[in-house]
């Protein structure tokens, strides 16, 4: 069955379907029969990855603030809910045309209609701010416009998604805001966003109105965001003479780049377009983010929020001489079906484990290569920044932790257990070593590769020779990367485990020298502004760094404080590993968001039948798998990890649980009798614990 049959037969009883009206970043538009309330409306439907991530509780809670709005010009809002898996929400059908559809009709509306309009959209949006309600999506198409009237629709959808989300909503790959209309803290993505947001949007979409074009144009997404946070728009009456002084002021003022020097509510926006004495507080000047000393010294182009979770890409060139660096934020999802491969591994056995990352740059920072799933199978994808469309690449099935050559000729990865290389121009993928799964790898100026593997320590490779004998570095060590010069490698050590943390060290190649550079830290990258940047707890950190004396100077302070960083182990060994970073030699930063990886620690309880949960008192907290029920149902066995790994047997008429000796792995069976456990080749008799 189709999703709109499911749909139509799912709300059969309130709605009937007659035909889709259109669809938009969020949801699907529906023209429906209100079949109680005999009246037509338009049904919209969240885009069904929007509605995964959200849950119905939870949307249908936040939608509750839009549906108290009551003004004339914002589209009240009828019903919402969930319907056999589908988010909805039911609006009155407007029989007129958004804004969109005139301004693509006539380009340029009059100056009169036009400050109508905004003054009518600024009053319903002074109403919503003082009822605690944003819009966050004001833009032509989310203004319709009936026998001359305009209305606001979707009013406090955004914020609905947004909080339901939990801020989660990286994981649906989906964006709040357009890009023509986004102020510039949407833009940098910052997490509280003020009614000042909606002033600088309507100020675009009157801005267009008058001038035939938003302030800000570009050939793509990132270009037109870049100038939203560094340029200046042009003055309206540049563009349109006819323009009032008194309205050019009052734009100007409502597209400054800092919050703090807008209107302080749509009201005085909607008064200054009224008033022919207004003229503002002069010339719009370019505001920057301030993000702390590091980020001073970087200028900063481009963020994309990157794939499945999280993430943004920043672009960070050269010092600057004076301004501090504003960012950009898009995000850039996977295509339907397709997921992310597990940072940290796909099965149990290999969690310990970690990938470097599962993304890297092209060297040209133009395009990502990441190790995905798509239809059960697991390979590397090539996805441009600026196309939709992400392509496998032929030879890499099974491949994980990708890098590039320096020269960017040649793509390395790992794959069952051979370190291998492709060409993206095409042609066969050929063998470089045998070597166990690795734990990052680094592919140095001079044709060599180093990798980790925390079993046995760093392994240095040469490519150009296949006669050259390997390197080795025994440390329980991974995450490697060569400084310039490669004379040296950073790299991430295990030897801390007695507080369960891990160090980063630098190790000399002439000398065989290490030093211990951060005490507490994971996953060491050098950046050419002099810098190490690494993940501690989650956050991507930076410090200052002197590559020549392998020295690090100052503490490191914080950049991001929301990486996704992949656990080691089983609540053993070191707590946190690779970040889900990429960094390209333009500088182009990109990262998953979603902090450490949490531990896989369960509470066990009893689920009956009827649903009844009923924890089990006798064992506590752990990482604990594989629960197995006996086929009499009085005993369960459950794997744990740990060091050294344990079985745990309960009796649940006796309440109480005994320990065995563990299997190396977490599958186990019963006998058919009940009385003896098989695991890992071995029969554990258990009769002692039946009565």
């Amino acid at each position: 069955m189709s999703a709109l049959n499911r749909l139509s037969a799912a709300l059969a009883d309130r709605y009937r379907i007659e035909r889709e009206l259109g669809a938009g970043g969020m949801a699907t538009v529906y023209l429906a029969f209100d079949i109680k309330h005999d009246r037509r409306v338009a049904l919209k439907v969240l885009k069904p990855e929007l509605a995964a991530v959200l849950g119905a509780d939870r949307f249908v809670v936040e939608i509750k603030t839009t549906a108290a709005l009551q003004h004339p010009h914002i589209l009240p809002l009828f019903d919402s809910g969930e319907a056999d898996g589908f988010l909805f929400y039911v609006m009155p059908f407007i029989d007129g045309e958004t804004l969109r559809s005139k301004l693509d009709r006539e380009t340029q509306l009059g100056v009169d209609e036009s400050v109508k309009i905004a003054t009518n959209v600024a009053d319903a949006l002074d109403y919503a701010h003082r009822h605690g309600v944003i819009h966050r999506d004001i833009k032509p198409e989310n203004i319709l416009l009936h026998e001359g009237r305009p209305m606001v629709a979707d009013f406090g959808i955004a914020l609905a998604v947004s909080a339901a989300a939990g801020g989660r909503m990286t994981e649906t790959g989906l964006s709040l805001g357009t890009p023509h209309y986004m102020s510039p803290e949407q833009a940098t993505a910052e997490k509280e966003i003020s009614a000042r947001s909606d002033i600088y949007s309507l100020a675009s979409v009157l801005y267009e109105m008058l001038a035939g074009q938003p302030p800000h144009t570009g050939g793509s997404a990132q270009q037109i965001i870049m100038k939203i946070i560094t340029e200046e728009p042009a003055d309206v009456t540049s563009l349109r003479k006819s323009v009032p002084s008194n309205v050019a002021a009052a734009i100007a003022r409502a597209l400054e780049k800092l919050p703090a020097d807008r209107f302080e509510s749509a009201q005085e926006f909607a008064h200054a377009l009224l008033d022919k004495h207004f003229t503002g507080t002069g010339t719009l000047a370019a505001s920057a983010v301030r993000d702390g000393p590091w980020k001073n010294r970087f200028y900063a182009a481009v963020a994309i929020a990157v794939l499945a979770s999280v993430a943004a890409v920043t672009q960070v060139t050269g010092p600057r001489a004076s301004a501090d660096p504003p960012a950009m934020h898009l995000r850039l999802p996977l295509q339907p079906g397709d997921r992310l491969a597990a940072p940290e591994g796909d099965n149990l056995r290999n969690a310990d484990r970690p990938s470097r990352t599962a993304f890297t740059f092209t060297p040209d920072g133009r395009a990502l290569v990441y190790s995905g799933v798509r239809n059960g199978r697991q390979m590397l994808f090539l996805r441009p920044l600026a196309g939709e469309v992400a392509s496998p690449i032929a030879g890499t099935e099974g491949g994980e932790s990708p890098f590039f050559s320096p020269d960017g000729t040649s793509l390395g990865f790992w794959a069952a257990g051979r370190l291998r290389r492709v060409s993206l121009d095409g042609g066969p993928a050929t063998d470089i070593a045998v070597t166990p799964r690795i734990a990052g790898a680094s592919w140095s100026d001079d044709d060599r590769i180093v990798v980790g593997v925390r079993e046995i320590g760093l392994i240095i490779h040469s490519v150009t020779s296949a006669a050259a004998p390997d390197t080795l570095i025994r440390a329980a060590a991974g995450l490697p990367q060569w400084l310039p010069g490669g004379n040296a490698i950073v790299f991430t050590s295990d030897r801390r485990l007695d507080n369960n943390t891990a160090q980063i060290e630098a190790v000399e190649l002439s000398s065989g020298n290490r030093t211990v550079l951060i005490a507490e830290g994971e996953d060491a990258r050098y950046v050419s502004t002099g810098h190490l940047v690494f993940g501690r707890d989650g956050a991507m950190m930076a410090v200052r760094f002197n590559v020549d004396r392998l020295e690090v100077i100052g503490s490191p302070i914080v950049v991001i404080d929301d990486v996704m960083q992949a656990r080691n182990g089983m609540n053993t060994g070191v707590r946190t590993g690779a970040m889900q970073v990429a960094i390209s030699p333009h500088g182009q930063l990109a990262w998953v968001t979603g902090g450490v990886t949490p531990d896989r620690v369960a509470t066990v309880a009893w689920l009956d039948r009827q649903g009844r949960r009923t924890p089990v008192p006798t064992i506590g907290a752990g990482a604990f798998f594989m629960a197995r029920l006996s086929p009499d149902e009085r005993q369960f066995a459950l794997f744990e990890f740990g060091r050294p790994p344990r079985m745990v047997v309960v009796d649940r008429a006796r309440q109480s649980s005994q320990t065995l000796p563990g299997p190396e792995t977490p599958f186990i069976l019963w006998t058919p009798d009940s009385r003896r456990l098989v695991y890992t080749g071995a029969v554990r008799d258990s009769a002692a614990l039946v009565a």
